[in-house]
Order: structure tokens, then C-alpha cells, then sequence
């Protein structure tokens, strides 16, 4: 399983030679294992020229030999010159995507880190509660409690005596309602305890609407903080369909933030300071080592020119340098030579599918200064 331990690893390491980082979608729901290796096989063809020929075969080799198409998503670097090969498999979705530079292109792993990291989901019902951790999508401990049962008195006929008790109905409403008060009190030491040992990111509620109501205004303030979704579910669910519904939500999350991220590369363009738009002026704040998040529309291509000797990328056909005089090369995607300079200088790097602003303008990004 991919650990922050693996992210660290990788965000320190820098190659003198051209890394080769590939995500690929493996998720066995919605195509099958040969359309996957046709959508990898595409994506390598767009490397060639700028990855190590020896990459491409290793990478290749993995997927058709060694890797057992299990998890939903899988990152994998390969740099043969210095021996450098790591492969994940994840039970996180990912997005298809590759990128060729002098370090790995961790950025998506990084954004999986922060969305799917951590989190916890505690499943409720009026009698007790049952605690489920997981980790990059994957069950890691689990906790849970039984109170006591919650049941109606048996309807008497008055014995208790007094005002507003006829027939026993209002004995039995308060005996009921306060079991189930106590159940819920000892829920919410039981999640408190368990947070505190696991610290997860997250806090996901379950159960049925009136009872996660109630338990969340019971839960202390800090917890009622961390929570960022709920679904219904009973307590016989199994810990398969616990973890789907809960990562169905972590994805809605996550397209918000997508969402929040786009609209703020806009507003801070079009106030003219923070953010820029277009691959023009994208390109002019990369070579300048500007880029803090860079925000590309899914498939945007747009062939360039790459100066020979200091590496600055246009989309303009210059005769020289403006800033070193050198010759320019044509390049096939100068979107592509965008990304990996903006990745050697730790920058992000976020893909983004179907926004209609990026998708009409390719690029935009936020600024360091």
C-alpha cells in the first residue's frame, strides 16, 4: 500500500536523466484490461523523443507481465540510467496521465494523499456504533460498540399514576428516548477515543438520517469540523459497500476542490496579480519559476518552440532567443514542455476533465509571486 513515507521518498529524489512517472485508471468497472493497455500504449507513443527507450519497454513489461490488474488505480517511475523503478497499485481511482522530467511527477499522488489519506467512518444505529479506518481506500482497523437494547414498556393501564401518563405511552417514549441517549453518548466516547489513536483527516457518518443527526450534534465541536459527508447504510453492511459509498463521496469532494481551484486561477487573472490564463503568459510565468499550481484542460495539446540553450518554451515561431540569443527547436506539445518544467520546479501540476473554462482556454495557473 502507498504510505506518506512513499511520498516523501519520492518528492526528494531528483534524477540527472529524464524520469518516466505514469498513472494509469485500472478500475475493472468501467473498462477492462485490454482498453487500458490500448489507452497506455497511447500515452507512452506521446513520450517517445523525451523518455528513455528503456522506460517505455520497462513499463510496458510491468503491465503486460507482471502487474495483476488488482485496485483501481497504479503510479509507476521508472529512471533505468540510475536503476530507479517504483510501482503502486491503489484502491483509489486515478487519472490517466504521464509526464517525463527530472523528478517524479508526484503531484497527483500528493493530491490522492490529501483526499483519500485518511479518513473514518463511523456507522450508527440507536443501539450502537461501528468504526471503520481506512487508509488510501484500504480497511485498516476497526472498532466498535454495543449499548443497551432500546425497546417500548409494555403498555400498562395507568400504573404508573399522574398526569399525561394514561395507558403507560408517555413512560415507555421517555425510557426509550433515554436509552437511546445514553447509547449515543457512549457512540460518541467510543468515536472520540478511536479518533485520538488513529488521527485520521476525515470523519464520514452513516446510518439512518434522524440517529446521524443526532449523533453529530452530539459529537464535540472539533469532530462535528471534520466531517464531510454522510450516506444511509445499516449495520449489517459490508465493509465493501462501506468503502465504496464512502469514496463516492471523497470524489464529489474532491471535484469541488478541482472546481474551487479553477475558479480562483480565473479570478486571480482576471484581477491581474496571483494567476494567469492562456499558454502564452502560462509559458512567459514558467520561465520565470512563478508557477506555485498549474492547471491543465485533459488532452490540450499545442505544439512550440523550445530555445536550444536555456529551455525557454513560446508558442511563437522566434527566429532567437529573447533572453539568451540561442536557436529555437520546434517541439510536437509545448503544453507537455510546460508541464515537466513546471514539475523540476516543484510546482503542481493538476489535470483537470470537463471545465468548460480551462477547457476553453488549455492553461491557467496560480503564482508563486
Amino acid at each position: 500500500m502507498f504510505k506518506q513515507d512513499d511520498l516523501r521518498e519520492l518528492a526528494a529524489y531528483q534524477a540527472k536523466t529524464p524520469i518516466l512517472s505514469v498513472y494509469l485508471d485500472v478500475d475493472p468497472t468501467k473498462h477492462t484490461t485490454d482498453e487500458y493497455k490500448l489507452a497506455l500504449r497511447q500515452m507512452l507513443k506521446r513520450t517517445e523523443g523525451a523518455a528513455a527507450p528503456e522506460d517505455i519497454a520497462a513499463v510496458e513489461r510491468f503491465f503486460n507481465h507482471e502487474y495483476d490488474w488488482s485496485g483501481r488505480g497504479t503510479a509507476v517511475f521508472s529512471c533505468s540510467s540510475e536503476g530507479f523503478w517504483r510501482a503502486y497499485s491503489l484502491a483509489v481511482p486515478v487519472t490517466s496521465r504521464v509526464a517525463t522530467a527530472r523528478k517524479p511527477y508526484v503531484w497527483p499522488l500528493a493530491a490522492l494523499v490529501e483526499a483519500y489519506g485518511s479518513y473514518l467512518v463511523v456507522l450508527v444505529d440507536r443501539q450502537g456504533v461501528r468504526l471503520s479506518f481506512f487508509e488510501m481506500g484500504e480497511l485498516q482497523a476497526t472498532d466498535g460498540y454495543v449499548g443497551e437494547e432500546v425497546r417500548r414498556l409494555k403498555r400498562g393501564r395507568g400504573s404508573s399514576g399522574g398526569h399525561g401518563r394514561r395507558g403507560g405511552a408517555l413512560v415507555s417514549s421517555q425510557h426509550e428516548e433515554e436509552t437511546v441517549k445514553r447509547n449515543i453518548r457512549e457512540e460518541v466516547e467510543i468515536t472520540r477515543q478511536f479518533w485520538e489513536r488513529r488521527k485520521p483527516q476525515g470523519l464520514i457518518l452513516a446510518g439512518a438520517d434522524p440517529t446521524v443527526n443526532q449523533f453529530r450534534e452530539a459529537l464535540p465541536k472539533h469532530l462535528q469540523e471534520k466531517v464531510i459527508g454522510s450516506f444511509s447504510a445499516d449495520m449489517n453492511a459490508s465493509d465493501i459497500e462501506i468503502r465504496d459509498r464512502s469514496l463516492e463521496i471523497l470524489e464529489q469532494v474532491e471535484q469541488k476542490r478541482e472546481e474551487a481551484l479553477v475558479e480562483a486561477v480565473f479570478t486571480a487573472a482576471a484581477k491581474g496579480r496571483g494567476g494567469v490564463i492562456r499558454l502564452a503568459d502560462t509559458l512567459g510565468a514558467a520561465h520565470e519559476g512563478r508557477v506555485q499550481t498549474l492547471v491543465v484542460a485533459r488532452d490540450y495539446r499545442h505544439p512550440g518552440y523550445m530555445c536550444r540553450k536555456c529551455d525557454y518554451i513560446t508558442d511563437q515561431a522566434l527566429e532567437t532567443c529573447p533572453f539568451c540569443g540561442g536557436a529555437f527547436a520546434e517541439i510536437p506539445d509545448a503544453t507537455e514542455a510546460l508541464v515537466t518544467k513546471v514539475i523540476e520546479d516543484s510546482g503542481k501540476v493538476e489535470v483537470i476533465d470537463n471545465h468548460p473554462k480551462i477547457a476553453e482556454f488549455g492553461v491557467g495557473a496560480l503564482l508563486r509571486y
